[in-house]
Order: structure tokens, then sequence, then C-alpha cells
């Protein structure tokens, strides 16, 4: 094929025509402030434009999957032409190397064929053969040869779980259901990976991999909305969740079957919630009434059973406290019985059973499934087999422990990679191994799982019209903050009964506590201290009792008391003591909860955890994070 530029190209691409196959030379390539692939692109008429490399198309050039340098041809195959403010930019999402800058070609070979780099570039260290880094077609002779194209092979988001049976009984059909139409093939299919929210024509050929029970909410106007979601994925290994909405619902609810593979087309891309999402995608799809689902005739090609992205469990703690799910791989070391426990909010009960796995770092972990994994039939006899669970949630219950959620799937013995060394290391020297539990490796590094996961004052610090009810739920971050403020001024202790931590207040010569009814012989000083903290993303108010008020301030309440009572020497000491407890760093967990007084809400901010910062220990913390996150 020939690396001639195409004339006309960008051109063509303002006037909304981004259907056919263009080539063009690119320059100036470089991340921006952003850390998005920029460049500047040229077609045969000398025609420039700027343009950005969707994420996909990014992750191949870091991974050295893309061979793209400053002055190469590119074949584009798929692409858009937004208008940013007054310029237009091309968005790519799929291209391959036409021609290194020394000018020789690198012509699509067949898949397999051997192909090289131009020498002395960075692209012949680094990889074998050109590979685009998308397999989106640009336009075909025909549907039958778009079908027959071969997929690159580009690490891209894998899938997890197989299919799984509904959760719940679907309702009574609505009356605008009707089955889905079988399409024999579409054209311009794109993959999920080339998905992003700068079009709207799309469409997608993708199998359901996973169908979650129907959903009802109070929209606007009190009036009752239904939604429901799944998760596809398809041929290329992308995997995406879409969310259908009011009239989808009724089309779709009924006759949309998890396993079977269909064409979805007339639907909006947006950026995914990540504190919901569990699919490795950056992005999701919304499914109204114009949506376009149609069941394809050929039901083959795309596989999903075994894929996952494992984490080793000696890198679980790093994910302790984060927005997003893992993949879990190991050998059932121990089962413990099928239990319930009940639910606050129905007294019902939930089926729960606790596996315990390890894998080749030497750990274990306890993890518990709920609902439907807590029955399946895979457990019975499992120990000693590996078990793979997918979409699990981290915590730090008995310093690190794993749960599964609404979408984990089950898989006994997985055929991959991973699956098969580990029962090879398992058969050789893994059944004579010791495991240390993770939450044991936990304790040993530090005050117990909840250190693991750092977070900062502005995970917990709301202001404005974001505050939340009085009544609602308490949210904790633990955090290194530095004491930057102590009032003088401010009351910061009061009297209390020894025993029991009561006030009281002193009435001839005892100590009258009204809580408890009693007098008590003697009374201490305990603190309620109110500093400010900071960090590096911004400063709050916090509250500080006894215990950690007394880490602050490197005495007790009642020393500080006795300064404060000693005149004008003792005052001066007071406030050296206040000086010296500013500019200290520990390592604080943080409550921060809503309170309405007078009639004006607040956030109140308390200190329920403080300890000194241990360098040593927060280095290894630090590097296991790093580790974590490789």
């Amino acid at each position: 094929m020939s690396a001639e530029l195409t004339a006309g190209a960008l051109a063509a691409a303002r006037n909304g025509d981004t259907k056919s196959l263009i080539t063009l030379r690119i320059s100036e390539l470089k991340q921006n402030a952003a850390a998005k692939w920029v460049f500047k692109a040229m077609d045969g008429s000398g025609g420039v434009m700027e343009g950005v490399l969707a994420s996909q198309v990014a992750r191949a050039l870091a991974a050295g999957e893309l061979p793209l340098r400053e002055g190469d041809v590119v074949r584009v195959s798929n692409y858009s032409c937004m208008q940013f403010d007054s310029a237009h930019k091309l968005v790519v999402n799929a291209l391959e190397v036409a021609a290194s800058d020394s000018g020789a070609a690198r012509d699509q070979a067949a898949p397999g064929a051997p192909a090289s780099a131009a020498p002395g570039t960075p692209g012949a260290a680094r990889t074998p053969a050109s590979k685009p880094a998308m397999n989106t077609p640009g336009p075909t002779p025909s549907p039958s040869e778009h079908e027959r194209r071969t997929p690159m092979p580009l690490p891209l988001s894998p899938v997890r779980g197989g299919p799984a049976a509904a959760a719940a009984a679907p309702p009574a059909p609505s009356p605008a259901a009707a089955p889905i139409a079988v399409r024999e093939t579409r054209a311009n299919v794109q993959p999920i990976a080339a998905l992003n929210p700068y079009d709207t024509q799309w469409t997608i050929k993708a199998k359901v991999v996973r169908k979650l029970p129907l959903r009802s909410f109070s929209g606007r106007g009190g009036q009752q909305q239904r939604t429901f979601s799944v998760e596809l994925a398809d041929a290329q290994g992308g995997q995406i969740a879409a969310t259908l909405w009011r009239e989808a619902v009724d089309k779709y609810y009924d006759s949309m079957s998890e396993g079977k593979v269909y064409y979805f087309s007339k639907f909006n891309v947006k950026v995914a919630n990540k504190q919901y999402a569990t699919l490795r995608n950056d992005y999701e799809i919304h499914a109204d009434g114009r949506t376009e689902v149609e069941e394809a005739a050929d039901q083959g090609g795309i596989d999903v059973s075994v894929a996952a992205d494992i984490v080793p469990l000696d890198r679980l703690p790093a994910y302790i406290g984060r927005k997003t799910n893992v993949d879990v791989l190991g050998v059932v070391l121990a089962l413990g019985p099928p239990g319930t426990v009940k639910r606050r909010a129905d007294n019902s009960e939930l089926p729960r059973r606790d596996v315990t796995i390890g894998d080749t770092s030497g750990r274990s972990v306890v993890l518990t499934l709920w609902n439907d994994n807590a029955h399946s039939p895979l457990l019975e006899g499992a120990e000693g087999q590996c078990l793979q669970v997918t979409s699990v949630r981290v915590g730090d219950f008995n310093g690190c422990s794993a749960s599964s959620g609404m979408r984990s799937t089950l898989t006994l013995n997985p055929e991959t990679k991973e699956g098969k060394e580990l029962r090879d290391w398992y058969a050789a020297d893994g059944a004579s191994a010791s495991f240390t539990p993770l939450g044991q490796a936990a304790a040993a590094g530090g005050e117990g799982g909840r250190r693991n996961k750092i977070g900062f004052l502005s995970d917990v610090v709301v202001e404005g019209p974001d505050l939340p009810a009085p009544d609602a739920k308490a949210t904790y971050a633990t955090l290194h903050a530095t004491v930057v403020a102590i009032n003088p001024d401010q009351t910061m202790y009061y009297l209390a009964n020894p025993t029991s931590g009561k006030k009281v207040v002193e009435q001839e010569g005892r100590y009258w506590s009204e809580s408890e009814g009693k007098f008590v012989d003697s009374a201490e000083h305990r603190y309620v201290l109110s500093a400010k903290v900071a960090d590096a993303s911004g400063e709050a108010y916090v509250n500080l009792f006894n215990k950690e008020a007394q880490l602050v301030m490197g005495a007790s309440a009642d020393d500080v008391a006795a300064l404060r009572a000693g005149g004008d020497e003792g005052d001066a000491r007071y406030r050296a003591a206040l000086k010296a407890a500013r500019w200290q760093t520990y390592v604080l967990n943080v409550q921060a909860r809503s309170r309405e007084y007078q009639g004006e809400r607040r956030m109140r901010y308390t200190v329920m955890q403080a300890y000194p910062l241990d360098y040593a220990t927060e280095s290894q913390r630090l590097l296991a994070a790093i580790t974590g996150q490789s």
C-alpha cells in the first residue's frame, strides 16, 4: 500500500466526512500538561490540523505497542473532528504506522509475517513489527470483508467473568416490549475500546456478559422511573457498562438476555463514575428511547469466560479504601461453613461464606462471599484447587480482607496462564508452604491495616451547598496532617470523673456528676481540644479528645491546667507549650459528620485516632503502594 498522503483529508474531516481511510504525516508529537498525547497532522494538500490520541491509542503508544515517532506517516481508520472553542481538532481512535520519518514504507503484512522498524529508531528496539493501534477498519467493499478482518491483540481492558444467572426475576412484560430483531451483519462496527464522548455515531457488536436487576427510583416531581444496567464485551477484549433508561427499559429489558450478542447503536458515551464503576473503562454507555439494539445472527467470536486482571495477594493492602474493585486468584486453603447475617434495614437473612486463599507470594487472605456466590456449587470440595473471583472489594477488617460484590463471578481452576502457573506451583512447592495472613503483615507494618490507605483532608472536608444531611452517615479518612494553630483562649479541658470520664463540677470539696447522679471524691482534667491542621489539599479545624490531644500537646490536661493557673510565669510557659505543639505531623483518622446548630448546618471533624509519624513505617507503606500500582 502506498504511503502517499491523502489530499484534502483534513478539510473533509472539518466538513464532517470521517468515514474514509486517510493517510497523514504526524509532527510535534508530545504530551501536554493534561498528560494527553497531542500532535499536528498534515495531509496531501498541505492542510494542517492539531490532534489528540484517544486513550486506547495513547496506552498502546506508552506500552511500546505502537511504534509512532515524530515525522511518521500514518493510516487513520477511525477518527472524528471536534471543535474546541474556535479551533478544530482531530481525535484519533485507531491508526497504524505506514512509513517512518526516513521514508521507509511499512506496508501492512499478513498476521504473523515479520516486519521491522527503520534502523536506529526507538521503535526498532521495542517492537519487532509495526502494529496498528486499533483494528477499527476504514471503508470496506462489503460488510463481509469487514467481518473477516483480524483483530489486533492490543493490551486492552480485560473482560471479567462469564455469564451468570439473573439475580432476580424480571417484572411482568411492558406493553411496549417486543422481541429484539435479528440482524445478519452491520457495517461500520467499532470496537468498544474506540468509544469516546466526542462522537455519537457509534455502532458496536458486543455480548451481554451480565444483566443486572431492574431498579426503580423517583425522578423529577416524584415520578417513579426504571433503569437497568448490562456489562458488555466485544471480540477485541474491550468491556464497558451500559445503562438503559426510560423507554429503552420498556423496549429491551424483557427481551435482552445474558450471553447473547447484539448490535448497539444510537447511544451516548459518557465518562464513567469511578465511585460506582467496576469495569476498567474510562467511559460508559447511556441508552434511551432512540437507542437501537438488534440481535446478531452470528453469536460466536466473543469468548469472555476466563479473562481477568489478577492482582497478587501481597499487593491487596495498597487497594484498601480505594473506589475500585480487583480480581484475585488463589489456592483455597480453608473453606468456612455457610452462614447468614441479618440486615438491619429489613431483618432479612443475607447468605455469606468465608474462603481463605493463598498464592505464590506466601500471603493469604480471608475472602467473604455473599448472596448466590456463598452457595456456589463450585466451592464444594474446592480445598487445594485454584479459585478466581472477579470484582472484589478490598477492606481493612482484621488488617486486610476481601469481599465479593453483586457483580463478582467465581471460576474454579481457570484455564489461564496465571491459573496454570499457580496450579503448577502448588503441586510442586505450595502444598507444603506456610502462608502469612495479610492482616498480620499489615499489623506488623504499622497500627493495623487502617493506615495502609492514606488520604487527604479534601476526602472528608465539605463546604458550601454540598453539606450532607445531619442524619447522613459519617465519612472517614486516614491522613497525614500537620498542626498549624491552637487557639490559646479556648476552653480546652474540663473536670471529669477519673473512672468514667463524665463531666463533674466541684461542690464543697467533692465533685458532682450530673449524668451519673452521684458525688465522687476526686477529679481530673480531660482535653476537648480544637486545633487547626493542614495537609497538601487544604486545612480544617478538628476536635481532639483526651488521648489524642495529650499526644499533640505532649502533656496531660492536668499539667496544662496547672500552667494556666500559674500567673504570668505559668501563662508564658503555657503559650510556649502551645507553640511547641505546632508544626508537628501526625497520622490522623478523621471522622466527618454533619450537625445542625440553631438552624445552621455545619460539618464537625473529629480525630478518632492519632499516631506519631513513623518515617520507616511510612516509607514501607509508600513502597508497597507504588508496587501495588505498577
